[in-house]
């Protein structure tokens, strides 16, 4: 199971490349493979879906990976069925942030579009990316999805903020990183953030929070 830390907000695994700003499809020696890729990112950017997380995996699968035309236009494919069914399952007006966010989400095992739908019902006016996130985050760490998504809701409705959600999903990250099961590093987790989150929402600074001190990644 991959560990992923949770940074700047997102956990959106995605490698950073310049090219990503020309906002076209990263060319490779297979003229098949090229064709079918400008086709993705164009189909992708006609429906009015974010194209970066397509344009990021591929400048990582040729750049990084040296992965093989076939695969690289698999993988693109893959990714804008999943930017489509995060549109749909964060409906009415997702933001690119939260689509983004849900295809990645979307891309853990076991994290299905029923988890996307049941955070947006619990914030049908925010944006979801960082409640998404970490909820990928947790999955890829071990976590069922299902207690995953009822962690996050619950942090979501009693007011936790971005920062706390991060230092959540990254402090359980480094607790199993350490060698501590997944579902119990969550437990004593959420335990320590009960100090500081008002049973019906509201919460006091996360440095404050035992449970949120300092192992692991932080978010910048």
């Amino acid at each position: 199971m991959s560990r992923r830390a949770f940074t700047a907000g997102l956990a959106i695994s995605m490698f950073a490349f310049g090219a990503i700003g020309a906002q076209s499809a990263p060319r490779i020696a297979d003229p098949d493979a090229n064709a079918q890729l400008t086709s993705i990112v164009s189909a992708t950017r006609d429906a009015g879906l974010p194209i970066e997380p397509i344009l990021s995996k591929v400048q990582y699968a040729i750049v990084v990976a040296h992965a093989p035309g076939p695969r690289i236009v698999a993988a693109a494919r893959a990714i804008a069925s999943r930017l489509e069914i995060a549109r749909d399952a964060l409906a009415p007006q997702p933001n690119a942030l939260d689509i983004t966010a849900g295809a990645d989400a979307l891309g853990v095992p076991g994290v299905e579009p029923k988890e996307l739908r049941t955070v947006r019902a619990a914030s049908p006016k925010q944006s979801v990316a960082v409640p998404l996130g970490v909820l990928a985050q947790l999955v890829s760490n071990g976590v069922t999805p299902s207690k995953a998504t009822a962690s996050v809701i619950d942090l979501i409705k009693r007011g936790a903020s971005p920062d706390q959600m991060v230092a959540l999903g990254n402090n359980v990250n480094s607790d199993v990183a350490s060698g501590e099961g997944a579902t119990k590093a969550l437990d004593v987790r959420m335990r320590g953030l009960n100090a500081v989150l008002a049973p019906g929402g509201g919460s006091a600074a996360a440095a404050a929070a035992p449970g949120l001190s300092s192992s692991g990644p932080k978010k910048p």
